[in-house]
């Protein structure tokens, strides 16, 4: 087992989605070949917004073709992110970068995959937020919401090397149109709403 494998499959999270990854996915064309996930059945088409002319550093190769591969696990020197806040320490560059072709992506199940396909890795691991991906309940559609779906992938939103989103504080609520006044009690509250009910414990 590669040291990417292994950190890729530590924890019962990875595992329950490496799982679930195996049960969406089809068996490829070559006999007793790699297991390749092909999507939802019956989610809509989608056509996935290109990332690549966004990337200030890439191709990876332009720096690392000069470097020799390293899979060990240490403090990166580097100009790009030099820390990895992403699965609390089980992830590493190699469980998503090829080691050996840093331009590509590589799955749980050691498939290579290009940049703009990025949502097939965070789906190794994120099998919920994927699924509610491709039936549009998660992430964001450019253009129209009918017709032909063309989406945002998954690190045009998540930094993928520090996948949180830091959470914002709401906007304020609009203005009243001229000749109209605001409801009473239509301010926002910013009291939760446990915290804003009484409740009878009562029976």
């Amino acid at each position: 087992m590669t040291m990417r494998t292994a950190i890729g499959l530590v924890g019962t999270g990875l595992l329950a989605a490496f799982s679930a990854l195996v049960a969406y996915a089809q068996d490829s064309s070559e006999p007793g070949g790699n297991l390749r996930f092909e999507g939802y059945p019956g989610a809509p088409e989608i056509q996935v917004v290109s990332r690549i002319d966004e990337l200030f550093f890439y191709p990876c190769d332009e720096c690392h073709a000069t470097m020799e591969p390293n899979p060990d696990i240490r403090e990166l020197d580097t100009f790009h992110d030099s820390e990895i806040d992403h699965g609390k320490g089980r992830i590493w560059c190699h469980s998503c970068h090829q080691l050996e072709d840093p331009n590509n992506l590589i799955t749980l199940l050691d498939e290579p995959v290009g940049i703009d396909d990025a949502h097939i890795v965070c789906g190794g691991c994120h099998a919920n937020r994927e699924k509610d991906w491709y039936f549009g309940a998660h992430g964001k559609r450019l253009v129209n919401w009918q017709g032909e779906r063309t989406v945002y992938n998954c690190t045009h939103c998540h930094n993928p090397h520090s996948p949180a989103i830091e959470p914002r504080a709401p906007k304020p609520a609009p203005p009243v149109r001229a000749g109209l006044e605001r409801e009473p009690g239509a301010e926002h509250e910013h009291t939760p709403i446990w915290e804003s009910h009484e409740v009878d414990d009562e029976p």
